[in-house]
Protein backbone atom coordinates (compact mmCIF):
# COMPACT_ATOMS: atom_id res chain seq x y z
CA UNK A 1 0.00 0.00 0.00
CA UNK A 2 1.17 3.63 -0.61
CA UNK A 3 -0.06 5.59 2.34
CA UNK A 4 -0.74 4.26 5.88
CA UNK A 5 -4.17 5.51 5.46
CA UNK A 6 -5.45 2.30 3.87
CA UNK A 7 -4.19 0.38 7.01
CA UNK A 8 -6.04 2.29 9.51
CA UNK A 9 -9.09 1.73 7.75
CA UNK A 10 -9.10 -1.48 9.08
CA UNK A 11 -9.48 0.03 12.63
CA UNK A 12 -12.64 2.42 13.65
CA UNK A 13 -10.62 3.56 16.45
CA UNK A 14 -7.76 4.08 14.87
CA UNK A 15 -9.42 6.27 11.99
CA UNK A 16 -11.38 8.36 14.73
CA UNK A 17 -8.06 9.25 16.48
CA UNK A 18 -7.32 13.39 16.74
CA UNK A 19 -4.01 15.27 16.99
CA UNK A 20 -2.03 13.90 13.99
CA UNK A 21 0.43 15.89 15.02
CA UNK A 22 1.90 16.00 18.25
CA UNK A 23 3.79 19.35 17.54
CA UNK A 24 2.02 22.05 19.52
CA UNK A 25 4.84 24.99 18.21
CA UNK A 26 4.91 25.06 14.16
CA UNK A 27 7.97 24.20 12.44
CA UNK A 28 9.66 26.35 9.89
CA UNK A 29 9.12 25.43 5.84
CA UNK A 30 9.66 26.30 2.71
CA UNK A 31 8.43 24.57 -0.27
CA UNK A 32 7.46 25.38 -3.86
CA UNK A 33 4.17 24.47 -5.07
CA UNK A 34 3.50 23.44 -8.07
CA UNK A 35 2.87 26.65 -10.03
CA UNK A 36 6.44 27.81 -8.87
CA UNK A 37 5.47 29.77 -6.03
CA UNK A 38 7.77 29.73 -2.87
CA UNK A 39 6.05 29.61 0.31
CA UNK A 40 7.75 30.34 4.03
CA UNK A 41 5.86 29.52 6.91
CA UNK A 42 7.06 31.68 9.29
CA UNK A 43 7.04 34.87 6.94
CA UNK A 44 3.40 34.54 7.31
CA UNK A 45 3.07 34.01 10.61
CA UNK A 46 5.48 37.09 11.09
CA UNK A 47 3.08 39.42 9.04
CA UNK A 48 0.04 38.05 11.47
CA UNK A 49 -1.24 35.70 9.56
CA UNK A 50 -3.13 32.62 10.71
CA UNK A 51 -2.00 29.30 8.36
CA UNK A 52 -4.06 26.28 7.47
CA UNK A 53 -2.04 23.36 6.13
CA UNK A 54 -3.66 20.80 4.52
CA UNK A 55 -1.72 17.57 4.29
CA UNK A 56 -3.02 14.92 1.63
CA UNK A 57 -1.67 12.82 -1.13
CA UNK A 58 -3.35 12.32 -4.56
CA UNK A 59 -4.44 8.62 -4.34
CA UNK A 60 -5.97 9.73 -0.90
CA UNK A 61 -10.39 8.86 -0.94
CA UNK A 62 -10.86 10.96 2.66
CA UNK A 63 -8.18 14.30 0.71
CA UNK A 64 -10.46 14.07 -2.19
CA UNK A 65 -13.48 14.02 -0.81
CA UNK A 66 -12.50 16.87 1.52
CA UNK A 67 -12.16 18.87 -1.59
CA UNK A 68 -15.32 21.03 -1.68
CA UNK A 69 -14.64 21.71 1.96
CA UNK A 70 -11.44 22.66 1.67
CA UNK A 71 -12.47 25.06 -1.29
CA UNK A 72 -15.21 26.57 0.55
CA UNK A 73 -12.91 27.67 3.24
CA UNK A 74 -10.19 29.04 1.20
CA UNK A 75 -13.13 31.27 -1.02
CA UNK A 76 -15.13 32.22 2.65
CA UNK A 77 -11.69 33.75 3.73
CA UNK A 78 -10.17 35.86 1.11
CA UNK A 79 -8.17 33.41 -1.50
CA UNK A 80 -5.03 33.88 0.27
CA UNK A 81 -5.34 37.79 1.04
CA UNK A 82 -7.31 37.65 4.01
CA UNK A 83 -6.51 36.56 7.81
CA UNK A 84 -5.54 32.87 6.92
CA UNK A 85 -3.27 31.52 4.01
CA UNK A 86 -3.99 28.37 3.11
CA UNK A 87 -1.25 25.69 1.85
CA UNK A 88 -1.92 22.34 0.73
CA UNK A 89 1.23 19.84 1.29
CA UNK A 90 1.20 16.20 -0.62
CA UNK A 91 3.15 13.43 0.58
CA UNK A 92 4.99 10.98 -1.90
CA UNK A 93 3.75 12.33 -5.52
CA UNK A 94 5.75 14.81 -8.06
CA UNK A 95 4.60 18.10 -9.18
CA UNK A 96 2.87 16.53 -12.09
CA UNK A 97 0.93 14.16 -10.11
CA UNK A 98 -0.32 16.79 -7.73
CA UNK A 99 -0.86 19.29 -10.90
CA UNK A 100 -3.38 16.37 -12.49
CA UNK A 101 -5.05 16.07 -8.88
CA UNK A 102 -5.79 19.46 -8.99
CA UNK A 103 -7.39 19.65 -12.12
CA UNK A 104 -9.29 15.85 -11.53
CA UNK A 105 -10.56 17.13 -8.62
CA UNK A 106 -10.88 20.81 -8.60
CA UNK A 107 -8.59 21.66 -5.62
CA UNK A 108 -8.11 25.92 -5.11
CA UNK A 109 -5.32 26.12 -2.70
CA UNK A 110 -1.56 26.40 -3.37
CA UNK A 111 -0.48 22.72 -3.70
CA UNK A 112 3.06 21.48 -2.79
CA UNK A 113 3.99 18.00 -4.16
CA UNK A 114 6.25 15.60 -1.98
CA UNK A 115 8.54 15.06 -4.07
CA UNK A 116 9.36 17.90 -6.37
CA UNK A 117 8.23 21.16 -4.22
CA UNK A 118 9.38 19.71 -0.41
CA UNK A 119 6.41 18.56 1.05
CA UNK A 120 7.71 15.34 2.39
CA UNK A 121 10.14 16.78 4.75
CA UNK A 122 7.04 18.75 5.68
CA UNK A 123 5.11 15.52 6.49
CA UNK A 124 7.97 13.85 7.96
CA UNK A 125 9.12 17.15 10.28
CA UNK A 126 5.19 17.30 11.68
CA UNK A 127 4.89 13.74 12.03
CA UNK A 128 2.09 12.70 9.91
CA UNK A 129 0.75 9.68 9.32
CA UNK A 130 -2.72 9.93 8.78
CA UNK A 131 -4.32 11.79 5.62
CA UNK A 132 -6.13 14.00 5.22
CA UNK A 133 -4.65 15.75 8.40
CA UNK A 134 -5.84 19.89 8.45
CA UNK A 135 -3.54 21.96 10.80
CA UNK A 136 -4.45 25.72 12.20
CA UNK A 137 -1.22 27.52 12.83
CA UNK A 138 -1.09 31.10 14.83
CA UNK A 139 1.20 34.04 14.20
CA UNK A 140 2.66 33.31 17.55
CA UNK A 141 3.69 30.17 16.06
CA UNK A 142 1.36 28.23 18.50
CA UNK A 143 -0.38 24.86 16.42
CA UNK A 144 -4.13 25.72 18.11
CA UNK A 145 -5.62 22.64 15.81
CA UNK A 146 -3.52 19.67 15.76
CA UNK A 147 -5.84 18.01 13.11
CA UNK A 148 -9.38 19.38 12.13
CA UNK A 149 -11.52 16.32 12.32
CA UNK A 150 -13.70 15.58 10.43
CA UNK A 151 -12.37 18.39 7.77
CA UNK A 152 -15.64 19.72 7.74
CA UNK A 153 -15.33 21.14 11.31
CA UNK A 154 -13.34 23.58 9.71
CA UNK A 155 -16.09 25.83 9.58
CA UNK A 156 -16.24 26.04 12.86
CA UNK A 157 -12.00 25.79 13.92
CA UNK A 158 -11.75 29.34 11.82
CA UNK A 159 -14.34 31.16 13.96
CA UNK A 160 -12.95 29.95 16.83
CA UNK A 161 -9.55 31.18 16.75
CA UNK A 162 -11.37 34.56 16.03
CA UNK A 163 -11.17 34.76 12.04
CA UNK A 164 -13.52 36.60 9.96
CA UNK A 165 -15.32 35.62 6.61
CA UNK A 166 -13.71 38.05 3.68
CA UNK A 167 -13.91 38.33 0.30
CA UNK A 168 -10.90 37.34 -1.86
CA UNK A 169 -9.74 40.16 -3.25
CA UNK A 170 -7.82 39.92 -6.58
CA UNK A 171 -6.73 43.33 -7.33
CA UNK A 172 -10.40 44.79 -8.24
CA UNK A 173 -14.30 44.21 -8.35
CA UNK A 174 -15.78 41.08 -10.08
CA UNK A 175 -18.89 40.87 -12.09
CA UNK A 176 -21.34 38.25 -10.51
CA UNK A 177 -22.46 36.71 -13.56
CA UNK A 178 -24.61 33.61 -14.58
CA UNK A 179 -23.87 30.79 -16.31
CA UNK A 180 -26.53 31.29 -19.19
CA UNK A 181 -24.84 34.20 -19.89
CA UNK A 182 -21.42 33.10 -20.31
CA UNK A 183 -22.60 30.61 -22.59
CA UNK A 184 -24.42 33.14 -24.89
CA UNK A 185 -21.70 35.53 -25.06
CA UNK A 186 -18.76 33.00 -25.42
CA UNK A 187 -18.90 29.75 -27.06
CA UNK A 188 -15.58 29.03 -26.22
CA UNK A 189 -14.51 30.09 -22.76
CA UNK A 190 -11.03 30.74 -21.58
CA UNK A 191 -11.28 30.14 -17.79
CA UNK A 192 -8.16 30.90 -15.14
CA UNK A 193 -8.45 30.78 -11.63
CA UNK A 194 -6.81 33.33 -8.86
CA UNK A 195 -3.66 31.82 -9.28
CA UNK A 196 -2.97 31.48 -12.94
CA UNK A 197 -4.31 28.18 -13.66
CA UNK A 198 -6.42 27.46 -17.09
CA UNK A 199 -9.76 25.05 -15.73
CA UNK A 200 -10.73 22.89 -19.02
CA UNK A 201 -14.30 22.25 -17.77
CA UNK A 202 -17.64 23.74 -17.40
CA UNK A 203 -18.18 26.87 -15.82
CA UNK A 204 -21.10 25.32 -14.27
CA UNK A 205 -18.83 22.59 -12.89
CA UNK A 206 -16.31 24.80 -11.13
CA UNK A 207 -15.81 25.32 -7.46
CA UNK A 208 -17.19 28.59 -6.00
CA UNK A 209 -14.63 31.26 -6.11
CA UNK A 210 -13.04 34.27 -8.35
CA UNK A 211 -11.98 33.40 -12.12
CA UNK A 212 -10.78 35.00 -15.17
CA UNK A 213 -13.18 34.35 -18.17
CA UNK A 214 -11.89 35.64 -21.38
CA UNK A 215 -10.16 38.44 -19.99
CA UNK A 216 -13.22 39.37 -17.51
CA UNK A 217 -13.03 38.90 -13.95
CA UNK A 218 -16.09 36.64 -12.70
CA UNK A 219 -17.69 35.35 -9.38
CA UNK A 220 -19.29 31.97 -9.16
CA UNK A 221 -21.49 31.98 -6.28
CA UNK A 222 -22.10 28.84 -6.17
Amino acid sequence: MKKLYTILLLSLSLVSLNAQTSLTTAVDFTVTDVHGNTHNLFTYLDDGKHVIVDFFFTTCGPCISSVPTMNTAFTNYGCNSGEVIFIAIDDGDSDAEVLQYENDYGGLLPSVSGIDGGGNAVNSAYGISAYPTVILIAPDRTILEQDIYPVSNITTALPNAGLTIAVCDTGGGATIISELTLEKENIDMRIFDVLGREWKRSFANLPKGIYIINGRKVFKTK
